[in-house]
C-alpha cells in the first residue's frame, strides 16, 4: 500500500493526483452504482445482513493492520460519489482513519461507477468484467479516452443525469464548472495471473475480445504504435508460445531468464529434504469400499491423530489441526459437509469409546465445518479467509472466534488463497487437470511440512490408473501438464464473440457513438468508425492465424452486421439505443442479452463464460385427477388359473 501523501511530498516528480487501487469484479461481489453502495452500508448499520453485492472488501486497514467495521468505518458519500473506507484505529493514529483523513480514507475504489469518474492508478480486475465493455460506454474511461471534467465528482459519464460538471454552491461544496481535459494514457501495463486458466471455452472468448483490449490500450508516440507490456505468471509449459500468441498476439519472452545452473532457475530452487520437507504425497484406494465410506475414515483417522499430536506438541502441531478438503464438484462436496457434520464428528468424539485398541488416536469434538466455494456470499468469503489464519488453542474465550476444523472447497481455494499455517489436505478423487492438482495441493506446505491425501476411487478407470502410476506421476508430474487450446478466431467462436468485440471498439473509440443513443448514429456501412473497426478485427485475425482467408471471412462477418445495424438506424419513428432505457419506450435496443431463445447476429454476453444458451426445465407435480382404469396384476390367480387349464 503506498502512502496517500507521497504525491503530496514530491509533486514535481509524482504528480498532485493520488495513488489509488481498484476493485473491478461481478455485481454480485461489488456494487455498481454509489446510490447501492450507500444502500449495502445502510443494511450494515441497521443489521440486515444480505448476501448481495457490498463495498466491504477489507477486513483490515493495509496499513496498520487496525480492524474494519463496515457499519463503522464506511461512509458514503452521495453528494461528492464515493465510498469512504477508513481505517477502525479508535485512537487515530494510522494515516487513513477517521482522524487524520477525514476526506479520503485508504486510496481503494470498490464501486464501478466511481472506478470510472476517478479511474484507479492500479486496476485489479477479472477478465469477465470486460465482456461488458459492449454494454456499458464509460469503461472507455479505464483506457484514458475522456474529454471533460466535473471538480466534484470526477470525469464526467457520457449517459449521466446525474452530473454534467456543473453546480451550484451546495452546503461546504463549492460552486464548480466543467471542465475540458486532453486524453489520458492508456494501461502501461497489465498483469495477467494464473494465465494457464485462461484456456479452452473461456481463453478462446478472451483472446476475441483481446483485440479490442489492446486496440484501446495503444497510443501514438511520435508516429510509433505504443502497445502495453503484458506480464503472465503461468504453470503451462507445453504450447505455452501458441497460447499467448492467440489470446495477447505477443511473443514469449521467459523473464528473467533461466541460468545455467539447474538447480536454481529463479522459480524454482532445490533445497535439501532434511531442511525445507516441503509436501508429501499419499495415495489412498479401497478396493470393494464406497467412496463416502473411505472418505469418512480417513478424515476421522487425521482429525483424532492431529489431536493428539496437540497434546503432546501444542503450537508445532497447528498446521495439522484443520482439515481441508478438496472436492471436483459441488455435488460431492454438499454430500461429504452431511457425512462431516454427522458421521465424523460422531465417530471422532467416540474414538477411544470401543473396546477396539487405536493407537495414536485421541477423542476429539469436531464442531467448526465450513466451506469455501461458490455457494458462500461473497461477503463471507474475506471472514471464512482470515477464520483460515486462526491458529487453534487448548481453550477458547467465551464468544472468541475458534478455527476451523474441517474446510471444504472446491477449485476456488486453487487461485488466490495463501494461508500458511495449512499443512494438511484430503483430494476427493484426481482433478480434471494436473495444473489443477498441482495448484491445488500447493495451498498447503507452505511453511510447514504439507501432506496431502489424495482419496481414489476404484470404480473410476482414470483414478484407478493414477493410483497404480501414483508414485512416478508425483515424482514427475510437472511434465504431465496439459497443453493449453485457444482459438479464438474458430468460426463458432466468431459467432459467440464477434459481435461484442465489433460493438466494443466502435462505441469505445468514438465519442459520438458511446452513448446509449449513439447507436442511431451509425447509419451507413461506409462509415469511417466502421471501415477502421473492419480492419482491426480482420488484421488481429490474420496476425493469429496467419492465413488470409481467416481475415476475409472476419471482415465479411464484420461487414454484414455494420449493413444489419445500419439497417436498424435507418428505421423511422424510433431511436435505436445499445440497450433499452427504463421510461424512454421510444428506444429500441441494438443489442440482446443471451437467454433461452436461440442467438442471432447481434445476441452479445455479459460475461466470457456465456458461450451457450441456456435450458429452461419444467417440472410438472400436478397430480392425475382420477386413478387409471387398470388393476394390478394377481400373479398367484393367473397361475392357478393356468394350472386349471391344463
Amino acid at each position: 500500500m503506498c502512502d496517500g501523501s507521497i504525491e503530496e511530498k514530491n509533486p514535481e516528480i509524482w504528480g498532485g493526483e493520488p495513488f489509488t487501487i481498484g476493485l473491478w469484479v461481478g455485481m454480485k461481489v461489488t456494487p455498481n452504482t454509489t446510490e447501492q453502495s450507500h444502500e449495502a452500508i445502510e443494511k450494515e448499520r441497521e443489521g440486515k445482513h444480505s448476501n448481495g453485492s457490498t463495498p466491504a472488501q477489507l477486513t483490515s486497514c493495509p496499513w496498520c493492520g487496525s480492524e474494519i467495521s463496515p457499519g463503522r468505518d464506511i461512509r458514503v458519500d452521495k453528494e461528492v460519489g464515493r465510498t469512504l473506507i477508513f481505517c477502525g484505529d479508535k485512537y487515530g493514529r494510522c494515516d487513513f482513519s477517521h482522524a487524520k483523513s477525514k476526506e479520503n480514507g485508504l486510496p481503494v475504489l470498490v464501486v464501478d461507477e466511481e472506478i470510472y469518474k476517478n479511474p484507479p492508478t492500479m486496476l485489479i480486475g477479472t477478465v469477465d468484467k470486460f465482456a461488458m465493455m459492449a454494454w456499458r460506454g464509460e469503461i472507455r474511461n479505464l483506457f484514458g479516452y475522456v474529454n471533460q471534467e466535473c471538480p466534484r465528482h470526477g470525469f464526467v459519464l457520457p449517459d449521466s443525469d446525474d452530473c454534467t460538471g456543473n453546480h451550484q454552491k451546495k452546503g461546504k461544496l463549492e460552486a464548480t464548472r466543467v471542465k475540458q481535459v486532453s486524453q489520458l494514457r492508456p494501461p502501461d501495463l497489465i498483469i495477467q495471473d494464473e494465465f494457464h486458466l485462461i484456456s479452452g471455452p473461456l481463453g478462446t472468448m478472451v483472446g476475441l475480445y483481446e483485440t479490442a483490449i489492446d486496440s484501446l490500450s495503444t497510443w501514438d508516440y511520435k508516429g510509433k504504435k505504443i502497445r502495453p507490456k503484458v506480464v503472465a505468471s503461468t504453470a503451462t509449459v507445453k504450447k505455452a508460445e501458441e497460447q499467448v500468441e492467440s489470446v495477447f498476439l505477443r511473443q514469449v519472452s521467459v523473464f528473467p531468464p533461466q541460468g545455467l545452473d539447474v538447480e536454481d532457475n529463479f522459480f524454482s530452487v532445490q533445497r535439501p529434504i532434511n531442511n525445507n520437507p516441503g509436501r508429501r504425497y499419499i495415495g489412498i484406494c479401497s478396493p470393494g469400499s464406497s467412496r463416502p465410506g473411505v472418505l469418512i475414515r480417513v478424515y476421522v483417522a487425521i482429525l483424532t491423530s492431529a489431536q493428539t499430536l496437540f497434546k503432546h506438541f501444542g503450537k508445532a502441531a497447528d498446521p495439522y489441526m484443520t482439515l481441508v478438503g478438496y472436492f471436483n464438484s459441488l455435488r460431492e462436496l454438499g454430500g461429504m459437509r452431511r457425512l462431516a457434520e454427522d458421521d465424523v464428528q460422531t465417530r471422532s468424539y467416540r474414538v477411544q469409546m470401543s473396546e477396539v485398541e487405536r493407537p495414536g488416536l485421541s477423542q476429539r469434538s469436531v464442531k467448526n465445518i465450513d466451506e469455501l466455494t461458490s455457494r458462500v456470499s461473497s461477503k463471507d468469503i474475506p471472514q471464512k479467509l482470515d477464520q483460515l489464519e486462526i491458529a487453534f488453542k487448548k481453550e477458547w474465550k467465551k464468544g472468541e472466534t475458534q478455527a476451523l476444523d474441517i474446510a471444504l472447497a472446491t477449485n476456488m481455494l486453487s487461485v488466490g488463497v495463501d494461508v500458511n499455517r495449512l499443512g494438511l489436505m484430503v483430494v476427493n478423487g484426481q482433478p480434471k487437470g494436473t495444473a489443477e492438482y498441482i495448484q491445488s495441493t500447493s495451498r498447503v506446505g507452505r511453511s510447514f511440512p504439507g501432506i496431502v491425501f489424495t482419496v481414489l476411487t476404484w470404480s473410476r478407470p482414470r483414478d484407478l490408473s493414477h493410483y497404480e502410476t501414483f508414485e512416478h506421476y508425483h515424482a514427475t508430474f510437472y511434465k504431465h501438464v496439459e497443453a493449453q487450446s485457444v482459438t479464438p478466431f474458430a468460426p463458432r467462436a466468431l459467432d459467440r464473440g464477434l459481435t461484442g468485440t465489433m460493438v466494443s471498439l466502435i462505441r469505445l473509440l468514438n465519442d459520438k457513438l458511446n452513448p446509449n443513443i449513439g447507436a442511431q448514429k451509425l447509419n451507413s456501412s461506409s462509415q469511417h468508425e466502421a471501415v477502421s473497426v473492419r480492419k482491426i478485427i480482420s488484421n488481429r485475425g490474420w496476425n493469429i492465424k496467419n492465413d488470409r482467408s481467416i481475415a476475409d471471412q472476419i471482415e465479411e462477418m464484420v461487414k454484414d452486421r455494420i449493413d444489419l445495424w445500419q439497417k436498424e438506424s435507418n428505421r423511422s419513428g424510433r431511436r435505436l439505443g445499445y440497450e433499452s432505457e427504463r421510461k424512454k419506450g421510444d428506444i429500441a435496443p441494438l443489442l440482446k442479452k443471451p437467454g433461452i431463445v436461440s442467438w442471432d447476429k447481434f445476441t452479445v454476453p455479459m460475461s466470457m463464460r456465456e458461450v451457450e444458451p441456456g435450458v429452461q426445465l419444467i417440472m410438472d407435480v400436478d397430480t392425475l385427477p382420477e386413478g387409471p382404469n387398470w388393476k394390478r396384476r394377481n400373479k398367484d390367480k393367473e397361475k392357478d388359473d393356468r394350472r386349471e387349464r391344463i
